[in-house]
């Protein structure tokens, strides 16, 4: 073997590991990212578990079951969130949501205006902020799934054993020999799948319009039903 056989043995070799050392360069960035998604996941379900104490403290606030239907349907929530964790409070739980909304008022109906008015409007601004959160979540989503695609049509690895192969010289099957059938079912579990989410896998946050909306009709149910 001549100086330039070996040269160009030498550059078969370099070829071949860039080839590799780029896949897996590009799977762990894709793996990385998919559990970077992942987190925000987590953490987004976290935050919109935590609606449920605030949810909890509206109805108790609203009181009679009469009233929260009325409510529910002028805020065109069908499914009442978190309503099955309100149920099993018992009335002490109940009362020691409402204490941070104790505030001033000449009547009992006024603080209970002024409570229900005040839990409403921390419920639609943290329903807004994870409204932002769920977006950026799907954003992320949607990139994710772009990468993928990208992936699986750049590092296609019958693709790539095609090149190795053809850098050989002889047709030679590389690793041993696998055949075309083989090359194409490991080709295939090797593809990135693609994230689909479902709403049990995000649901969305409940969407509150703006107090200013409908605060007078807040303030109708509660004339309507009395505490």
């Amino acid at each position: 073997m001549d100086d330039m056989d070996k040269a160009l043995d030498a550059l078969k070799v370099q070829i071949k590991k860039e080839i590799v050392d780029n896949y897996f360069a590009a799977r762990c960035d894709l793996e990385e990212d998919h559990q970077t998604l992942e987190n925000e996941m987590a953490d987004y379900r976290h935050d919109l578990a935590n609606l449920s104490p605030l949810f909890s403290a509206f109805y108790a606030a609203l009181g009679r079951e009469a009233a929260i239907d009325r409510v529910m349907r002028i805020l065109s929530l069908a499914n009442w969130p978190f309503y099955e964790d309100f149920k099993q409070l018992p009335p002490v739980a109940r009362e020691g949501l409402l204490k941070q909304y104790r505030n001033w008022a000449l009547t009992a109906w006024g603080r209970r205006l002024n409570m229900v008015v005040d839990i409403y409007r921390d419920l639609a601004a943290r329903c807004r902020d994870l409204k932002e959160q769920y977006d950026k979540v799907k954003i992320h989503l949607q990139l994710l799934n772009e990468d993928i695609e990208k992936f699986n049509n750049s590092f296609d690895f019958g693709l790539i054993a095609a090149q190795v192969e053809a850098m050989e010289g002889d047709g030679a099957p590389i690793c041993g020999g696998l055949l075309c059938g083989e090359r194409e079912e490991l080709s295939t579990r090797m593809r990135f799948k693609h994230r689909k989410l479902t709403d049990k896998d995000l649901p969305p946050p409940p969407a509150l319009p703006p107090l200013e909306a409908v605060k007078g009709q807040l303030k109708a149910t509660l004339q309507a039903f009395p505490s």
